[in-house]
């Protein structure tokens, strides 16, 4: 779903970008004569981007993640082919399990979902050091 990270501060925030384009598979019914981005995909832009800060965060041994809860979910201005969106998410809270994040998809200056988003996080070391 991402086209490029800008921008990441390791355990703290992302920034990613996704060109919008018409021959988006998900697009194909998704209104036919006014393609529009599905919210489902929105979202899963905010997740995706999460997971990438997650993981870009540690430097090795085995992660695991799974979504556990997403909330306050706000669709405030549709998606169309041609638009770039910009996927922020920001680390609110983490303990050793669960991470928490704000995230916000933009479209130029205005904002066109935003959400909170819960992970749940396994890691273990593997290997050794010399």
């Amino acid at each position: 779903m991402l086209d490029r990270v800008e921008r990441m501060e390791r355990e703290k925030s992302l920034h990613a970008v996704k060109w919008v384009t018409a021959d988006e598979f998900y697009l194909a019914g998704h209104f036919p004569g006014d393609p529009i981005l599905p919210g489902v995909m929105t979202l899963e832009g905010l997740v995706q981007s999460a997971l990438l800060l997650v993981a870009e965060s540690y430097s090795r041994g085995r992660l695991g993640c799974t979504l556990e809860k997403v909330d306050r979910v706000r669709f405030k201005r549709g998606i169309w082919p041609g638009d770039r969106v910009d996927f922020q998410v920001q680390v609110t809270a983490k303990d050793e399990e669960r991470w928490k994040f704000k995230g916000q998809a933009r479209v130029g200056e205005e904002t066109a979902a935003e959400a909170n988003i819960v992970l749940r996080v396994s890691f273990r070391e593997v290997g050794f050091e010399v």
